[in-house]
């Protein structure tokens, strides 16, 4: 370990508080057998690697002393590197996905959605025109330091310890482009564990890397299915929702129910990380695979409930029914498809418009009137909108 600490110039490594001469030390210190000595270096080496939730250049050197801690059984706490290293992929802002799809996902489209309404705003015109941004080089170079860990963190999923085994679940996620191997490993895994809230985890791994898939990794995923603990069950639609290539009515429809889940609201709750673990998992897929998706959505949609979030559902929809992208400029509400229509009928019978800017710029993104005034008297045809 030495070795490979002196081999790094750490004193030219500059984190959000200055040098980072002192990372060696603290890397040392999170194998003290001294729980204190370790949390300690644990606080110290956060402020070096990241600063209000955005990855510095200290973490692409961490990272691999990091991944060995993680590998050796022999140290006192090897949860710690797992944290650290959650750290920095969580501070990572990638702009491009790292794994491209041939069709468009949900996904795609709302990033496409999205760079339409930047582009014509007000500010990107002051500015000279909308840029789409690119990753960092740092931000690039840390993903790939984390990333390079995979071979460890697969085989640290077979780990006797349960924290150990969710941990890298909840890593493995973030990397789809290695689907190819993880997918067995995660399979057979998932067919001999115990612990629900670790196969709640790989699960939801799936539903964040998978990819449509035959075999073991189906079997594995589907024997979750109809647990008595409901979070364990959704988790297992949430993978399966990636995995099936049709994925069936029943399936939907429950995770329709989820996204909708008024519990949601509930900042860091359990129904608000199933709904974005639900919402993350139909993202990575394509409107063609789930055609009856936009009814369930809006089935659920048509009746208001005050404490429910719909955001999450509503970018999907839009998705779905606006495969296409925005409306031209002047289009009319009987240019609108049915389901165009009736998208618009729900959003006002709910008065949807009141939840937020969230929702406001999601429908402005479709080039619609995006407040409540403006849409009923759009949808009243008083007016074309917008103007051009």
């Amino acid at each position: 370990m030495d070795d490979h600490l002196r081999a790094v110039d750490w004193q030219s490594l500059h984190g959000p508080y200055g040098s980072a001469s002192d990372v060696p030390d603290l890397l040392r210190a999170l194998r003290n057998p001294d729980s204190a000595a370790r949390r300690e270096a644990e606080r110290k080496l956060e402020d070096h690697l990241q600063h209000q939730g955005l990855v510095y250049e200290p973490s692409i050197a961490v990272a691999p002393h990091l991944i060995d801690l993680l590998a050796n059984r022999n140290v006192p706490d090897r949860l710690v590197a797992y944290r650290l290293l959650r750290t920095i992929v969580d501070g990572v802002e990638l702009y491009e996905s790292p794994r491209r799809a041939v069709v468009p996902t949900l996904d795609d489209l709302a990033d496409q959605r999205s760079e339409w309404w930047l582009a014509r705003s007000p500010e990107w015109r002051r500015h000279g025109g909308y840029r789409r941004p690119v990753t960092s080089a740092c931000h690039a170079a840390a993903y790939e330091a984390v990333h390079a860990g995979v071979p460890t963190y697969l085989r640290v999923l077979r780990d006797r310890d349960p924290e150990l085994r969710l941990g890298m679940a909840d890593l493995l996620g973030r990397f789809p482009q290695d689907w190819s191997i993880m997918s067995p490993v995660l399979a057979q895994q998932l067919l001999v564990e115990t612990d629900l809230a670790v196969a709640t985890a790989m699960c939801i791994a799936v539903g964040r890397a998978g990819e449509p898939s035959q075999g073991s990794i189906v079997d594995a995923v589907r024997r979750w299915r109809g647990n008595a603990d409901r979070v364990v069950h959704r988790a297992a639609l949430i993978g399966l929702v990636r995995l099936l290539p049709a994925p069936d009515t029943a399936l939907l429809a429950e995770l329709s129910d989820c996204l909708l889940d008024p519990e949601q609201k509930e900042w860091q709750s359990l129904a608000d990380t199933m709904a974005n673990a639900a919402a993350w998992a139909f993202s990575g897929i394509t409107g063609e695979s789930v055609p009856q998706l936009a009814d369930l959505l809006l089935d659920r949609m048509r009746v208001p409930d005050p404490d429910r979030a719909d955001f999450l559902a509503l970018r999907l929809l839009l998705g779905l029914t606006f495969p296409d992208g925005p409306l031209p400029d002047g289009a009319a509400f009987t240019d609108l498809s049915e389901p165009q229509q009736e998208i618009v009928r729900v959003v006002l019978h709910s008065n949807m418009l009141k939840q937020g800017m969230m929702i406001q710029r999601a429908i402005g993104e479709c080039n619609l009137p995006n407040t409540e005034e403006a849409l009923a008297a759009w949808y009243a045809g008083r007016r074309p909108f917008p103007d051009d």
